[in-house]
């Protein structure tokens, strides 16, 4: 499932696309000389215990992974069921990482666009191309909030 849901640019190949050196029941055709972004890629499914069977991507048609520098939880969605994250139990859990992060966020991936889950808020953060930069502000009175801008310069 994370060779169709995760863009992968250094193979030109665009997120929610299979990737052609994907071969299924085989694995990867390119596997030794995969790119850097693949290699450093680990499923939260396959890393965290407190996950069970029902988040196995091919069940839950999602592929999470985690971003510790930015404190960012990915959530990316299978083309063929965008709105899977939002079925029980999926979206109980992606709620509660949402309220209880102190510094990021839940960055889903639905069909080319991107959704950020903060506290008790969504923000549809539409289309994003590969140069823009999700930034989450403070804002007024602790009212944080999220949103994509274009790369300075």
């Amino acid at each position: 499932m994370c060779c169709t849901v995760i863009g992968i640019p250094a193979l030109s190949k665009p997120q929610g696309h299979d990737c052609v050196h994907c071969h299924i029941g085989q694995g990867c055709g390119i596997y030794t000389r995969r790119p850097e972004v693949c290699a450093e890629f680990y499923c939260s499914y396959l890393l965290s215990p407190a996950l069970g069977e029902e988040w196995k991507p091919n069940t839950a048609h999602l592929v999470l992974g985690y971003m510790a520098e930015a404190d960012v939880i990915l959530v990316y969605t299978d083309p063929a069921h965008p709105n899977a994250w939002r079925r029980t139990p999926y979206l109980d859990r992606i709620k509660k990482w949402a309220a209880t992060t102190d510094t990021g966020y839940v960055l889903i991936w639905e069909n080319g666009r991107a959704l950020a889950l903060l506290g008790g808020e969504e923000f549809d953060l539409g289309h994003l191309r590969d140069d823009q930069v999700i930034v989450r502000d403070a804002g007024a009175a602790g009212k944080a909030t999220i949103y994509a801008i274009d790369p300075p310069g």
